[in-house]
């Protein structure tokens, strides 16, 4: 399992980020309520790299796990009366412990990025892996729903060119390793491990964003964030 740069301040995650950018996460719930609506009541959903934010109605799932790599006690005494709802350590690299078409629905919220490794190879293979992983967990016909951080398609060359500087410059800062893809190579890469995208868009972000733990307005960066709902297929 990874180490988890979010264990110093895991209780503090959810409620910092909602802070800094609310709009966000309510653009981002939009899309996802969209989809808990169209499935059964009593639907089972995974919610991975939770940390403490749901900011969809969890009030319309059957049973709703959120796995993380370290669990968030704040969180977990904030929804403690959610009877459907409950926290546990997972890391989306290896979901061994859930069999095959186990859930309906998997979210991933701004989590890919953070799947980043020293080297810019390893990390393209976390990242197909984890996606693999989720729709591995989800039953035929069951969706990965994921909301994701990501930059303008010159960032993004501009980090795989300077891709071991960045990391250098990550571990002097001590920041967790990240790599974010624009909304095109993402897509593109899923559609290449020949899964199908049903839908994918834009999601409108705040005036600000989260970073390094700072409040850095948006247009400052090349930040962006991007909706992509894969379907799995029956076979």
């Amino acid at each position: 399992m990874k180490h988890n740069y979010f264990d110093s301040f895991i209780d503090e995650y959810a409620e910092e980020q909602e802070k800094i950018q609310p709009e966000f996460y309510k653009n981002a719930a939009v899309y996802i309520n969209r989809i808990i609506e169209q499935s059964p009541s009593n639907c089972r959903v995974l919610d991975i790299g939770n940390g403490g934010v749901i900011n969809y109605n969890s009030d319309a799932i059957g049973e709703l796990i959120c796995a993380d790599l370290s669990v968030s006690n704040k969180a977990v005494k904030k929804y403690e009366l959610k009877k459907n709802i409950k926290f546990v350590v997972g890391d989306m690299l290896n979901l061994t412990q859930w069999k095959d078409n186990t859930f309906d629905i998997v979210i991933v919220q701004t989590v890919i990025h953070h799947l980043a490794d020293r080297r810019l190879n390893q990390t393209e293979k976390n990242v197909s892996r984890g996606i693999e992983e989720c729709v591995r967990v989800l039953k035929p016909d069951g969706r990965l729903l994921i909301i994701e951080s990501t930059v303008t398609k010159w960032f993004e060359k501009c980090e795989r060119i300077f891709y071991p500087v960045m990391q250098w410059c990550f571990r002097i800062l001590k920041f967790d390793t990240v790599y974010q893809y624009s909304h095109y190579s993402l897509v593109r890469k899923i559609k290449m491990m020949g899964f199908l995208i049903e839908e994918t868009d834009e999601v409108q972000l705040d005036k600000y964003v989260w970073i390094m733990r700072k409040k850095v307005p948006t247009c400052l960066t090349p930040c962006k964030a991007c909706w992509i709902c894969v379907k799995k297929s029956k076979k």
